[in-house]
């Protein structure tokens, strides 16, 4: 939307200036993201200028127009539409009795992917290449399919260009993104696989790693993990430590961080969520990561509270969090969607629970996250430097396996990889501070 808008004249200017236009682009995964949408819009409307137009766009005006269709919006946009935005907004919009004017076409009949090609993506050294979309599953608390529609998946040759198109713009990494990335390639005239497609990118000249956003636990399959294994990063053998690779073929290697959606560690409650695993099986997932690829850094998705939870399910999510060799936690509690099974069902659970249920689990996820980065100390690995930081002067970037470091060099580095070795922030108080911002390690140059 920014690109296009640039493109087509625009001045993109900081959400709390003054503007011509203030575009708020929705999420719909929980009924406060919904919430958060109209707060954005209203926050707009005082912001702006008379005559300012607020549009709200994407997942939630897709999923739920009426429920988006406040006073203080000019226009609504779906998922497709929002990728036109600057044709959008050289048409007028005509509000009817105070409330916007929807431009909204049904998800359930897109048959392709929307994508558009971009040439970078300004302000960062990570690019986001979007391969797929939409979701066949059909989890009870989900609105995804409602938002996103069908699984649908962009041809392996076009998701190369587009590559080859970000490495050309600057980019050194890139996250591949999609609603349900591991189905990637299924719908596609030609079968592939996530696997398969990695593969590929891995060969894009210039490219340095290649990251995952999100894989389902049954996706993680014995042909991506032999992958991931062979192609994770490797440092530099020798005494000057420079760039390492991806294992025993070298050059672009596939990120050691995976972040996967348990959603909760008891089978009951998977099964009354529409999950297509169980406990056992996905710990055993969790459990061959860790072993196959040192230094993996393994994340997880748990919705708590899910109608009908009780104390020992909770418990049992709980004790399976404690024995797998996860690094950190995203915790949500449940949220009722309307339109989806599980607003239907028995069992909810008081708001005390959940608020006493989700604290106790991002705890356990806190001392986890200890846990993991004591052990990366005095680790070889690459850092992508993005900036400088204001406070301290010192350059930070992401390791490949999810690691927030500082360090020192020149202003050359940024938006290159930097070979460190991994040393704990010195001093209590600042790795405190430190820590509470997910900036969690020094790194020391190799080279």
């Amino acid at each position: 939307m920014r690109h296009r808008c640039a493109a087509a004249g625009y001045e993109i200017v900081p959400f709390g200036e003054g503007a011509d236009v203030y575009v708020v682009n929705t999420c719909t995964v929980t009924a406060e993201a919904d919430r958060e949408g109209r707060r954005l819009a209203r926050r707009a409307r005082r912001l702006g200028p008379p005559g300012a137009r607020v549009i709200l766009a994407g997942c939630s005006p897709q999923a739920d127009a009426a429920g988006m269709r406040i006073p203080e919006a000019d226009l609504l946009l779906g998922n497709a539409e929002k990728l036109r935005l600057d044709d959008h907004l050289a048409r007028p919009a005509r509000r009817e009795e105070g409330l916007p004017e929807v431009r909204v076409a049904p998800i359930e009949e897109r048959l392709d992917i929307e994508t558009v090609a971009l040439p970078h993506f300004e302000g960062r050294t990570r690019a986001f290449l979007k391969v797929q979309d939409g979701c066949d599953f059909s989890c009870t608390f989900c609105a995804t399919t409602l938002a996103r529609g069908k699984g649908r998946s962009l041809g392996v040759e076009e998701c190369l260009a587009q590559a080859e198109g970000l490495v050309a713009g600057g980019h050194r990494e890139i996250v591949l993104t999609g609603i349900h990335l591991g189905a990637y390639g299924r719908d596609l005239e030609r079968p592939a696989t996530l696997s398969r497609l990695v593969s590929r990118l891995l060969g894009a000249a210039g490219l340095t790693r290649l990251r995952l956003s999100s894989v389902e636990p049954g996706e993680v399959t014995g042909e991506l993990l032999r992958l991931a294994a062979r192609r994770a990063y490797r440092a530099a053998p020798g005494p000057d430590n420079g760039p390492g690779g991806g294992g025993d073929e070298g050059g672009a290697y596939l990120c050691r961080h995976f972040h996967i959606p348990v959603q909760s560690g008891d089978d009951g409650v998977l099964a009354s969520m529409g999950r297509n695993y169980r406990a056992g099986a996905c710990a055993s997932r969790f459990d061959a990561l860790a072993r196959e690829i040192p230094g993996v850094c393994l994340g997880a998705d748990f919705l708590v509270g899910f109608p009908g939870e009780s104390a020992e399910a909770f418990g049992r999510t709980l004790e399976w969090v404690r024995e797998a060799p996860l690094a950190y936690l995203h915790v949500f509690p449940f949220s009722s969607r309307p339109g989806t099974p599980a607003a239907e069902m028995d069992g909810a659970l008081s708001p005390t629970v959940l608020r006493e249920r989700s604290e106790a689990l991002r705890e356990l996820g806190r001392r986890k996250w200890e846990t993991f980065l004591a052990a990366q100390a005095g680790a070889e690995a690459e850092v992508l430097v993005e900036s400088r930081g204001a406070e301290d002067g010192l350059l930070t970037g992401l390791t490949d396996n999810y690691v927030r470091v500082r360090l020192e060099g020149p202003d050359a580095w940024i938006g290159r990889a930097a070979p460190v070795r991994l040393e704990p922030l010195s001093g209590e108080g600042e790795g405190s501070r430190r820590r509470a911002r997910g900036e969690a390690m020094r790194g020391a140059p190799l080279s």
